[in-house]
Parts: C-alpha cells; structure tokens; sequence
C-alpha cells in the first residue's frame, strides 16, 4: 500500500508539472452547458483511471481551469464511459418521420421535377386536346409535315446543361472549361421531313419577326418546294410546324404564310417533348459535344455541327416520325402533363 501511494503522487506530480496546452475558450464551460474536456484534460484522467481511481477521486487531483472549477466527477464519469465510443452530435428538432431510403427518393424527385419545364392548366388542356385530335392519324400524315426549330451551341459543352461528360482517362484527357456565357455561342435554324434534313442555317444575332420571315423566304420555302412530295393537296403540299416563339407568333409572319398559301399545324404552347426536331437537335448536339469535347474557337465549333447535321443526323429521321402516334398517346395518358420525350 506504501509502494501504492508512492507512485500514485509521482504521477501526479508528474501530471501537474508537465507542460500543457493553454486551455481555449471552447473548451471553458458556458453557462450550464456541459464543459468540453481538452487532450491534455483527457490524458490526465485516463491516466488516473489507471491507478483505479474513482470519478470522484480523479476530478479532486485535477488542476483546476482558469475560471478556478473543475470538471466535475459526472464529466469525469461520462468520459471514462464514452471513451473509445465514436461522438455522435443529435441534431436538434423532432425525430424524423421518414426513412433515409424514402428521403433519398424524394429528394431524387424533386431534382428531376426541377428539370421540367412549367405547363399551365391553361397549356395543359391545349396539349391534351391537340394530342386527342392528331393521336390516330396515321403515318402517311405525319410525312407531309415540317418539323421545325432553332439551337443554340456553345463552344464550352451543350447549351441548357448543368453537368457535362468528361474524359478523365486516355491521352486526350483535358480538364473542363467554364468561360463567361459558355465561351461563346451560335444560333441554327433547321428543319426535318420524312424526305430528309433542310439547310442548316446559321442565325445571326436574335431571331426576331424579320429575321424569321427571311429564313422562311430564303431557306425553308426553297428547299420545301423541291422536296417528292404527295401532291394530294395541289394547294398546298406540305403542312408546316413551328413552335409559338415572338417571331414565329408575329401577325407579318403568319400574313407571309397566308400570302403564300403555307397551311400551319396549330401548335400548343410548352410542347417541345412532343416535337421530334428537338430530339433530332440533342442528338446532334450530343455528337458534337462528344465525350465533353470543347472547343476555343467558333471556327472550330461550326465545321464539326454541319458535318453531323449532314452525316450523322439524316438516320434518325424516320423512326422520329413514327414516334408521333407515340408521343401523343404518351401526352393523353398525362393528362396533357410532360413527357418522356
């Protein structure tokens, strides 16, 4: 017992002369908050609890802080029964009402929500009364009408995309690009038919009312008319599709197509999914844009849109127009909501 108490007060002289870490203020008490013991704090009482010392015991041998208090022996007690045990910090507020697995799928719904574009109710029976009409007409319908749209290509990926692919293996590696406005951009003008692709034709600036009627008088209508069509209507051998844009919309611009003799699909607004060109234009810009390509220049961007245009695109044409009985079936059992497409 003499040896005992011997070697219990060298350690804790020991313990008391060592040099210390001065003590900071996070780890002061603070009001009736439990105080938060620091490494050197720690050390000391685990090496008392060693000696078979009780909480009691150890928080009477430790130094008091600067504020003349201990850590009391309830401290000194939680600390020898959590020790080794990983900290576990309760977040404050009521027990939650949902599994982890049931939050992760809300949370994945809201993030696909958030992609969608808004359709009023007002927009909404529109499509679905477009669907109900055109939903049982057949193919050879569909292939005497012009899809048509405009894009917009940037040099740094895909324009309206958050999230780019890129190649983080293989020799042409590169790090990805963020530029103002995406480096740069450039607007097209295309349109599809069951007989092939239009000239691509590149918009300069915005596209308003004049701008539109031009390409209508300088590109569309040329290339239109030498198209094989069916000539069951002789007034009149192809029906015409555009979306409701400003300049599409304009009273000059459907005058011009009055004055020409151009029959219009009447159109719904917020209808892009059930528009074929748009996924003819995401296949196109998925091609150009490649494995997270980039691109400096605009030079180098333009050559590489018109080549997939005229190479690559041309093969999706006909099974795009034979997804339109599809389409708006699709549209109808959504009750004139968004899409798969």
């Amino acid at each position: 017992m003499k040896v005992f108490k011997t070697c219990e007060r060298r350690l804790t002289h020991l313990l008391h002369s060592g040099t210390r870490s001065r003590p900071s203020p996070a780890t002061a008490s603070i009001g009736n908050m439990a105080p938060r013991l620091s490494d050197f704090k720690e050390s000391q009482i685990d090496a008392l609890h060693r000696l078979f010392l009780t909480p009691p015991a150890i928080a009477a041998r430790l130094r008091p802080r600067p504020d003349k208090t201990r850590p009391s022996y309830k401290t000194v007690e939680r600390f020898l029964k959590n020790r080794g045990k990983k900290r576990v910090f309760k977040k404050p507020g009521p027990a939650r009402t949902i599994s982890p697995k049931l939050e992760r799928r809300l949370i994945r719904h809201v993030i696909t929500d958030r992609r969608k574009f808004f359709i009023s109710e007002k927009n909404r029976v529109k499509r679905l009364a477009f669907a109900r009409e055109y939903v049982h007409k057949p193919l050879s319908f569909w292939k005497n009408v012009i899809f048509s749209d405009e894009k917009i290509f940037r040099l740094d990926g895909p324009h309206g995309y958050n999230k780019t692919y890129q190649r983080t293996q293989g020799p042409e590696s590169a790090p990805t690009m963020r530029r103002h406005s995406g480096g740069g951009s450039a607007m097209f003008w295309g349109a599809m038919s069951w007989h092939g692709l239009s000239t691509l034709h590149r918009v300069q600036g915005s596209l308003n009312a004049e701008g539109y009627r031009q390409v209508m008088l300088n590109v569309m209508m040329p290339w239109a008319l030498e198209l094989p069509w069916r000539l069951d209507q002789p007034d009149c051998p192809f029906i015409f599709q555009q979306d409701n844009a400003p300049g599409h919309a304009a009273l000059s611009t459907r005058e011009l197509f009055d004055t020409v003799g151009i029959a219009l699909l009447d159109w719904p607004a917020r209808s892009p999914d059930l528009n074929p060109v748009e996924n003819l234009w995401a296949i196109v810009s998925r091609r150009v844009h490649w494995q997270g390509r980039q691109f400096m220049r605009l030079d180098d961007m333009l050559p590489v849109i018109y080549d997939c245009w005229r190479t690559e695109a041309p093969e999706y044409v006909e099974a795009l127009f034979e997804s339109m009985p599809r389409r708006l079936q699709a549209c109808i059992d959504a009750g004139g909501r968004q899409t798969k497409y």
